[in-house]
Order: C-alpha cells, then structure tokens, then sequence
C-alpha cells in the first residue's frame, strides 16, 4: 500500500505541475475567453491539494496498529481531494465517449483512459483510507473503554 500511495503522489504531483503550468502559460499567452483556461487552473489547484492530502495521509500507510492517535486532516482537503478525483473520473469518461463517437486518434484514447483510471484509484485510495480510519477509531475507543474499566475495577 505504501509504494500505491508514493504512485499516487507522483502522478498526482506531476499531473498538477502540467496542469498548472498549461494553465498558466495559456491565461498569459491567450487573449479570448478564459473558461477553459480558469477550469484547467481549478483542476491544477484541486491537484496539488490532493497531492497535499497524499502527502500528509502518506504516514497512515501500510495500514497497521497505532498506539497513538491518528492525525485529522481536515475536511476540506478530503473534499477537493475527493472533487479532483471525481473531475478526472467524469473528464476521462466524457473524453472516451467523444472519442468513440470520432474515433480520430489513438492518443486521446490514451489520456482519457489514463485520467479515469487515475480518478478511480484515486477515489478508491480515498474511501479505503476513510474504512481504515473509521475502523481504527472505533477500536481506539473500545480500547479506551476497557482501559477505564480496568481502571475503574482496582480502585
């Protein structure tokens, strides 16, 4: 799970770094309308704050028993995280419909279905985190439970 979640991290990062990057030089060097330019920025920003939430959820990997409290991260960088990879999902879905309807180029293929793969395993990665933490907390409780009875029974 550890080299997953270091995959995510690089593709993450590098997929924010071009979409920043692009986004930038076309608002700089374009002068029409910026809708697509701002939507392109929107999805470099989510990027690098799912890259953030990756990075900072890195630690929790491999899953395993903790004797301290987890780190919580907050929710809104669970909710960008999560939106980016539902944008990747819906943009890599979007673009493998068109593509079928054109049937043009090999390589649009390609980019769309990288970018739904990428939007799934990222959501994936999220909801499995999100079980793990769930599951952790209760046990911590349960085992904060039996503490204070035991506590509770020598006194």
């Amino acid at each position: 799970m550890r080299v997953q979640k270091l995959l995510l991290i690089i593709i993450t990062g590098a997929l924010t770094a071009i979409l920043l990057f692009s986004g930038a030089i076309t608002y700089f060097m374009s002068s029409e309308e910026s809708g697509p330019i701002t939507a392109i920025f929107f999805l470099g920003v989510t990027g690098a704050f799912s890259v953030y939430f990756h990075m900072k959820t890195k630690e929790l990997y491999p899953f395993a028993d903790f004797d301290e409290p987890l780190e919580e991260l907050s929710k809104k960088y669970w909710a960008l995280h999560i939106s980016f990879g539902l944008v990747l999902l819906i943009l890599g879905i979007t673009m493998t419909f068109l593509w079928f309807k054109r049937s043009s180029d090999l390589s649009i293929l390609g980019i769309s279905i990288f970018l739904l793969l990428l939007g799934l395993w990222s959501l994936i990665d999220t909801y499995i985190l999100n079980k793990f933490i769930v599951s952790y907390k209760e046990r911590r409780e349960r085992q904060e439970e039996i503490n204070d009875i035991g506590d509770n029974s020598a006194v």
